[in-house]
């Protein structure tokens, strides 16, 4: 034997009589901690209005995270041509880089290690650091769009399940489990897919079973509602057939009952099958794609002990609107996780374009800073958010990954560097003394509608429309249940500015032609006291809107698919209200109305408010 090799197999010895040792002190603490907190994991409580989790040991806490926490590229599929994040080449082994990374974490203020991270190097390192992993237990088996009454499915979504809890389930430092991630919810794609399963399929026969009853089994009733093909009655649509949406009919109601059926379907299944492996862990949802459908988050709500969402902010300074996470929480009643939150700049080492999507962008890494602080403020002080993670540990390859998304997201650069300003105010953010301080109240326009912006009055720019304009105080209440839409006011001596901003998810797919039929646009009626001419607007459906008042004038930036935004701004003279201007102390009084696409949600708003010139505050 060689001297090198001898001196090979001395260090392998070393290195597995040091894993064994690791292994069994790990072990060691592990049966220790278990041995105080087996009948006892992690739990949550509303105390004073304030909803928080509590460990093991009752300590109330809130989690602050970071995803994709894992090595990043291997050594075999390491690309010089695209570079990225690669542990092998700073650390000499997995365990290494955990310890270190830990560490890190913790220095900067983060508690918690996020989904698609690699748990099982951080739990042989002993160190205490929380875990909420994401099991991908359903979108990996073809969940929700396949049939998840059928046992080949039910099945595959175990196996995926048990596979991934079993290993990490005994670790006490667990909180729960993402079920899955952005699944999207596509209603058009649920009902279409459902449809084309064989007459065989449980899902279509419980999905036509709640049409017919719905109808009442009176087909001539459907008919208002939908263009049949290939089926002539219920009993024909029972073996095969498909229904598109009529153009002006109501069929989105029965759309939208269909898919609370399938979304109750998932929850129900996915907790079972969670409880089945791990009976105490919490449920945390299975992470909204920064949207979501009321009738989903409805469903959820039964069946887990977090609803999740990820959270991408609706301007580049890192703000959102008042009513995604309002609504959301009004519709469940649940503590509230945010999967992912996230800023970018264009200043970055990484070479990142931040080019692929609209997510927030800035210019440098002090602004980018000052989005985490905004971002972590906002979440830290809204009652019902219990946990939250960044998004994520190291930045995107320099020319984008698989899917083409070239972020600057991380924490550390591509080399593993980090980016001080950013962790610098990560670790002087105090997550549980803004949570001990919530807002549980914010100013809004019925204390004065405020001037409008002297300049950016009207951006096209997708992140940057409606962000200057003073929209903690021209936020307007709405009347109606959970709205889906934030409305802002503003004005200046010539014009009264009002603006809208939520998600209406078009989808052309339920249509035979797959063309949005301009009966089934969003439309907003304005009725104004000191006119009594109502303003009709058509939204959305990434087309121009259409107005009948040529006083007025009106902007719209809207998508289809992906694009869910839906984002306006309308211009009301002061001539046509009868007015020479405006001047401070008018009162402005009228209602608005917003029917969403196909008529699927209905939002309202009373105004009645002064203008005013300036806030203290």
């Amino acid at each position: 034997m060689t001297t090198y090799n001898k001196i090979k197999k001395f260090f392998l010895l070393i290195n597995l009589l040091s894993a064994i040792l690791t292994l069994f002190l790990f072990s060691s603490d592990y049966a220790q901690q278990k041995g105080t907190t087996s009948s006892v994991k992690f739990s949550l409580k509303n105390i004073d209005g304030i909803w928080w989790l509590v460990n093991p040991e009752g300590k109330k806490f809130f989690s602050s995270g970071v995803c994709c926490v894992n090595t990043g590229a291997s050594y075999e599929n390491y690309s010089y041509e695209n570079p990225s994040y690669s542990a092998w080449h700073h650390f000499n082994d997995p365990l290494c880089w955990a310890n270190n990374t830990v560490d890190s974490l913790r220095k900067w203020g983060f508690t918690t290690i996020g989904g698609w991270s690699s748990s099982e190097y951080f739990s042989r390192t002993g160190k205490m650091i929380y875990l909420a992993p994401v099991l991908a237990m359903g979108m990996d088996a073809g969940a929700p769009w396949y049939d998840m009454w059928d046992s080949t499915i039910i099945k595959r979504i175990e196996e995926i399940a048990r596979e991934r809890i079993l290993p990490i389930k005994d670790n006490p430092n667990l909180i729960g489990y993402y079920t899955d991630n952005e699944m999207g919810w596509w209603n058009a794609a649920l009902w279409n897919m459902t449809l084309k399963n064989p007459s065989t399929s449980i899902a279509r026969q419980k999905m036509i079973d709640l049409i017919s009853t719905y109808y009442k089994n009176n087909w001539q009733d459907l008919l208002k509602d939908f263009i049949p093909e290939n089926a002539g009655s219920f009993d024909e649509l029972r073996n095969h057939g498909h229904l598109y949406l009529n153009p002006g009919g109501k069929g989105i109601f029965i759309v939208k009952k269909f898919v609370g059926m399938i979304a109750d379907r998932y929850y129900n299944l996915a907790r079972d099958i969670v409880k089945k492996y791990d009976e105490k862990a919490l449920i945390l949802g299975d992470r909204y794609q920064s949207f979501y459908y009321p009738e989903v988050a409805e469903a959820a709500c039964k069946y887990v002990d977090v609803v999740s969402t990820n959270l991408n902010a609706n301007w580049n300074d890192g703000t959102f609107t008042r009513c995604y996470l309002s609504t959301l929480y009004e519709l469940t009643h649940k503590p509230i996780a945010i999967g992912e939150y996230y800023m970018a700049a264009m200043e970055n080492r990484s070479g990142n374009k931040n080019t692929s999507a609209t997510f927030p962008t800035v210019n440098t890494q002090k602004q980018r800073a000052a989005g985490f602080i905004k971002q972590a403020g906002y979440i830290s002080r809204t009652p019902f958010i219990v946990m939250a993670d960044w998004f994520q540990f190291y930045d995107e390859p320099t020319h984008g990954r698989d899917d083409g998304e070239n972020y600057n997201m991380g924490l550390v650069d591509i080399l593993g560097k980090p980016y001080e300003e950013l962790v610098h105010a990560a670790e002087n953010f105090n997550w549980e003394k803004h949570k001990a301080s919530p807002e549980v109240s914010m100013p809004d326009a019925s204390g004065g509608i405020p001037p409008a912006p002297g300049n950016n009055l009207i951006s096209t720019v997708a992140k940057e429309i409606l962000q200057n304009w003073d929209r903690l105080h021209g936020f307007v209440k709405p009347t109606s249940n959970a709205s889906l839409f934030d409305m802002y006011l503003c004005w200046n001596p010539d014009t009264l500015y009002i603006g809208l901003y939520g998600d209406d998810v078009v989808e052309k797919e339920f249509y035979k032609d797959n063309i949005i039929p301009e009966i089934d646009r969003a439309e907003l009626t304005l009725r104004f006291e000191d006119n009594d001419f109502p303003i009709n607007v058509k939204l959305g459906s990434s087309r121009k809107p259409v107005w009948n008042c040529s006083d007025i004038d009106v902007f719209n930036s809207s998508g289809l698919f992906l694009s869910v935004r839906n984002i306006t701004i309308v211009k009301i003279p002061a001539k046509f209200l009868g007015r020479e201007n405006f001047s401070p102390d008018d009162r402005v009084k009228f209602d608005a109305e917003l029917s969403t696409f196909a008529r699927a949600y209905n939002f309202k708003w009373n105004i009645d408010f002064p203008l005013k010139e300036n806030f203290k505050d």
